[in-house]
């Protein structure tokens, strides 16, 4: 019967009835929704491609990736709406963070002077000086008190070497007592003598005798007086030379010198040794 030409008349005409015929506005609708449906994934797939434009992949994108990116896209879009906005940025550009970078207090820091201080302290100097062996031996003082020169490291000494026989030393220790006179407390003054065997008293009665107030009088040791001389030489044990030399205040001895000094000369070089 469906071969009949007027059965199948009849079914088309049936089927037009029952199709209604598509109208302008439903074509309009049809195309909004489309457009709505495929705008969430155009945002994903234009990200991709600059991403991967971005990373420089210039390998050739195979078939089978591209339907892996479109629905690694489609299903990014979704979450697009908590992606990190503008917020995040600025807070990643706050002043505060700037602040925290440049804050003066690290700075302060970084140039304190408690901290150049301690690089340059004197102490960390004073350690760095190897002391003589002259200078780490003990003596003892006309009024008993036994010491090392170690001990005034910190403070500039002068040392003389004498005898009470010698009447150059006689001379230059009233000198001496001068210059010990105007600096005070700001330098040790020392007079050794090279007689080992001479008394403390004998010694204490010859610098009040003279009027020596302000110059610290001690007798050598045989072993002081052995190392001084292999220091610098038997010059150092010649009392009429008047052989003497400066310590600056780090403890490094300087060269020994010989002949007359004036009060004037001595206090410059202290002066010098204590700077």
């Amino acid at each position: 019967r469906l071969g009949r030409p007027g059965v199948r008349n009849n079914l088309e005409h049936r089927r037009k009835v029952l199709e209604p015929p598509v109208s302008v506005d439903m074509a309009a609708s049809r195309l909004v929704a489309m457009r709505s449906t495929l705008r969430p994934l155009v945002l994903p797939v234009l990200a991709v491609v600059v991403l991967t434009a971005a990373c420089g992949d210039d390998s050739p994108e195979t078939p089978a990736a591209a339907p892996a990116a479109a629905a690694a896209a489609a299903s990014a879009a979704p979450s697009a709406a908590s992606a990190p906005d503008d917020s995040m940025a600025d807070e990643k550009t706050d002043d505060s963070m700037v602040d925290e970078m440049t804050d003066d207090s690290m700075v302060d820091e970084m140039t304190d002077d408690s901290m150049v201080d301690e690089m340059t302290d004197d102490s960390m100097v004073d350690e760095m000086v190897e002391l003589a062996a002259w200078q780490q031996l003990p003596l003892i003082d006309v009024e008993g008190n036994t010491f090392t020169l170690a001990e005034f490291v910190g403070t500039p000494v002068f040392v003389e070497t004498f005898a009470t026989w010698c009447p150059n030393c006689r001379k230059q220790l009233g000198t001496t007592d001068d210059a010990a006179a105007t600096l005070g407390s700001e330098a040790v003054f020392l007079a050794l003598s090279v007689e080992t065997d001479l008394s403390a008293a004998a010694v204490a009665e010859y610098a009040a005798d003279n009027g020596f107030d302000h110059v610290r009088f001690a007798v050598m040791t045989p072993e002081f007086l052995a190392a001084i001389t292999e220091a610098y030489g038997n010059t150092a044990a010649n009392p009429p030379s008047t052989p003497h030399l400066v310590v600056d205040r780090h403890g490094e001895p300087g060269e020994l010198s010989t002949g007359f000094e004036s009060a004037e000369a001595i206090v410059a070089a202290l002066e010098t040794a204590a700077s």
